[in-house]
């Protein structure tokens, strides 16, 4: 699977693209946890003080927003594009 980090998301990763396997994640929110592990900082970014995905935070698999899948609860495969978007500011 490919996760492609945008804006500030790519600023804690170091990296655009990150290619992994998915053999022991089967949605969202176990790819989340296992990002936190990996990238500490996403814990704050990503997670409100009640554990809820902050508003503004975009995940798409294939191109689909979460949020009109099963939000944290989406499945994924080792074929998916996982986009993770930062929230955006500007004018």
């Amino acid at each position: 699977m490919k996760i492609l980090f945008f804006a500030t998301f790519r600023e804690i990763t170091k990296v655009k693209v990150l290619d992994m396997s998915s053999s022991d994640l089967s949605d969202i929110q176990q790819l989340l946890t296992l990002l936190i592990k990996r990238f500490p900082a996403f814990q704050d970014e990503l997670f409100s003080d009640n554990n809820q995905l902050k508003p503004h935070i975009h995940i798409f698999v294939n191109g689909r927003n979460i949020i009109h899948l099963k939000g944290l609860s989406t499945p994924i495969t080792n074929g998916d594009e996982i986009a993770l978007f930062p929230p955006v500011a500007g004018g």
